[in-house]
């Protein structure tokens, strides 16, 4: 088996405060996502289908979601007897809560200790992306690398807290990690790290020890930075489609981009599908009246109205006269006859009464939480 000799782990919670209205009941790792998915499915799917089928996923707060839509795994074929799929919540060692990524890898070593695989995998829950990660495992052993950072070249988020800058000599060997650099190429493009990591186990639990005794506790400027010169970092450049998710416009966009045909075959690729927890419902019904034009509508719908370029995900009920334009609609959520709605996100289970007119603009979408009624 290909990717065997890897751990994964994933981090749900550790952007939760970049988009406060999604994660305000949820985590990062379990926000919706292109109709059908959650962040996190992306990960998972990514593990699956490089062969890694020992995950542990970290989890600190609000994770009540993320534990029913994952459940035991079954989904992504997690659910074994070994390994499989293992949700790691706070507390679990001690009776201290862990806050920075630090602690959380030191609150779960046993865990770790454990496992039989020789590497781990560090994966975040903002990046949307399809990857083959034994390309990144065959290059990081074939490069003698210590630590392998996954990097993208481009503009960087424009809401990204801390991004982190690779300088990158010719043999791909990290040479030096800005973070939040005040200078960029005139052109604003860079090598930024896309938020996942490969070393040894051994390695990791290393680093980590020495950081909780020195009381660093900062995973980017104390575990990576601080020891770029200590050694060998190397960065692996994924080229193909990917979205950092670092505010609310982001997200949007990231939703919006699903309707670009060549980004959905990059994102969806059939040789790596991306799993999801499935809900039997129904085929989606359009009405005599409806019309719909460039949108991604899921199962289980009920479409009377207008719908113009909109993810519209499962259960959702559109009423006579609607007109849904630009929008992302999440699931169980009912819209009135004759409402108008144009740059809206309404989160799960929202209720838009008849008539209702609701307009944002393509960079300050309007956010409706969950179960309100409007």
């Amino acid at each position: 088996m290909r990717g065997n000799n890897v751990l994964g782990l994933i981090f749900p919670n550790i952007y939760d405060d970049l988009i406060p209205e999604l994660t305000a009941r949820r985590t990062m790792g379990s926000v919706p996502f292109g109709g059908k998915y959650r962040l996190i499915d992306f990960q998972l799917s990514n593990m699956v289908n490089s062969g890694i089928n020992n995950v542990g996923v970290i989890t600190t707060n609000n994770f009540a979601s993320l534990m029913d839509h994952v459940g035991s795994g079954k989904a992504w074929d997690l659910s074994k007897r070994r390994g499989g799929l293992t949700i790691l919540p706070p507390f679990s060692q001690g009776n201290s809560k862990f806050n920075t990524p630090i602690e959380n890898i030191y609150g779960v070593r046993g865990f770790i200790n454990n496992s039989s695989e020789e590497y781990v995998l560090l994966s975040e829950c903002n990046c949307v992306y399809n990857m083959d990660y034994h390309k990144m495992l065959t290059f990081h052993i074939s490069s003698g690398a210590d630590i392998t950072m996954m990097y993208r070249n481009g503009k960087i988020p424009a809401q990204a807290e801390t991004p982190m800058i690779l300088s990158l000599g010719t043999d791909s060997r990290i040479e030096e990690m800005l973070i939040r650099p005040k200078t960029l190429e005139d052109d604003g493009t860079c090598n930024y790290a896309v938020g996942c990591v490969l070393m040894k186990r051994d390695l990791l639990l290393e680093l980590v020890t020495d950081c909780i005794s020195r009381n660093k506790l900062d995973y980017k400027r104390h575990m990576l930075q601080d020891n770029v010169r200590n050694y060998k970092f190397y960065g692996y450049e994924f080229c193909d489609y990917s979205a950092i998710i670092c505010s609310m416009d982001d997200y949007f966009k990231a939703n919006m981009s699903l309707m670009q045909p060549e980004i959905r075959a990059q994102l969806f690729n059939g040789s790596r599908p991306i799993y999801t927890k499935v809900r039997d419902d129904m085929p989606s019904k359009y009405g005599l009246g409806s019309s719909v034009e460039n949108s991604l509508i899921a199962q289980g719908c009920v479409i009377e109205g207008e719908v113009n370029n909109c993810v519209i995900s499962k259960g959702v009920y559109i009423g006579k006269g609607a007109k849904v334009s630009n929008c992302v609609i999440m699931q169980d959520t009912k819209i009135g006859e004759n409402a108008s709605l144009n740059y809206v996100i309404c989160d799960k289970d929202v209720v838009v009464k008849d008539g209702r007119a609701l307009m944002g603009y393509s960079s300050y979408p309007i956010y409706i939480a969950k179960a309100s009624v409007v």
